[in-house]
């Protein structure tokens, strides 16, 4: 039986609302995982500098973007669940290494788990329905739920994260006319993105909530010029952003072990 795919619905599909070509997605992912050190290596090594922390807050409303994009390009499998819960355990020493001055304990989660238990849920949706098994939209939707209540912690974003990466999925999947007709899933996610980016740096003041959702916005119009049909080059290795990711923890666990 196949998998749900969203692509292929009877009625007129709805287009995606974001679209990046590959090489505009390889910048923006370099782009975020440069403000995602900067603001890493703020805390690490005790600058807290505040122009240093307002750039970090473009870093995962970036990534959000760019993680749906991908996912919503094909029908979500448990293989890429599965890859991304195996390298945010790779990465929770180092990350734990780095956030520990800031009281953060061992099992405080990374970003990592945020994505990979979305994933899983959005994976365990997509499962074709069988008579007498669970409906598979309601199993994501207890998976959602048992993250909310054990996993999710201000690393991570709590519910904002939760919700961005939702909508994230929900502005870059093309969706089959049927369910657009029932479900408002397009304009939810078009009106609750930039509120929910708005939301995840309520407590540091109205400055970083408007650095949040503009810094993204500006790097994004800045590639433009990359968006152009024909432009199917990439810049960066697949896996990129992981190994970026637990490789720089490291490193800054290793400077901050030096200097502090």
């Amino acid at each position: 039986m196949a998998m749900f795919d969203p692509h292929s619905g009877k009625l007129q599909q709805v287009r995606e609302v974001v679209r990046f070509t590959p090489l505009q997605q390889d910048v923006l992912k370099f782009l975020a995982l440069v403000l995602m050190v900067v603001d890493h290596a703020n805390r690490a090594l005790g600058l807290n500098e505040p122009v240093l922390l307002l750039l970090g807050r473009g870093a995962f409303p970036l990534f959000a973007l760019l993680w749906g994009y991908n996912l919503a390009s094909r029908p979500v499998r448990q293989t890429q669940a599965t890859r991304l819960w195996i390298w945010a355990v790779v990465a929770q020493p180092g990350y734990w290494l780095v956030m520990r001055h800031d009281g953060l304990a061992f099992t405080d989660p990374n970003i990592l788990f945020l994505f990979a238990a979305v994933t899983q849920a959005l994976a365990v949706a997509s499962l074709p329905m069988r008579k007498g098994a669970p409906n598979p939209v309601l199993a994501g939707g207890v998976l959602l739920a048992l993250w909310w209540a054990y996993g999710a912690t201000d690393g991570s974003y709590g519910t904002a994260g939760v919700l961005l990466l939702l909508a994230s999925y929900g502005l870059c999947v093309s969706l089959p006319g049927y369910v657009t007709a029932v479900w408002p899933v397009r304009g939810l996610a078009i009106v609750a993105w930039p509120l929910l980016v708005l939301m995840l740096n309520a407590e540091l003041g109205g400055t970083m909530m408007l650095a949040g959702l503009l810094l993204p916005a500006v790097l994004i119009l800045g590639t433009l010029p990359l968006a152009t049909p024909f432009n199917q080059r990439r810049l960066l290795p697949r896996g990129f952003f992981l190994y970026g990711y637990v490789g720089h923890l490291l490193l800054l666990a290793l400077l901050a072990w030096l200097v502090r």
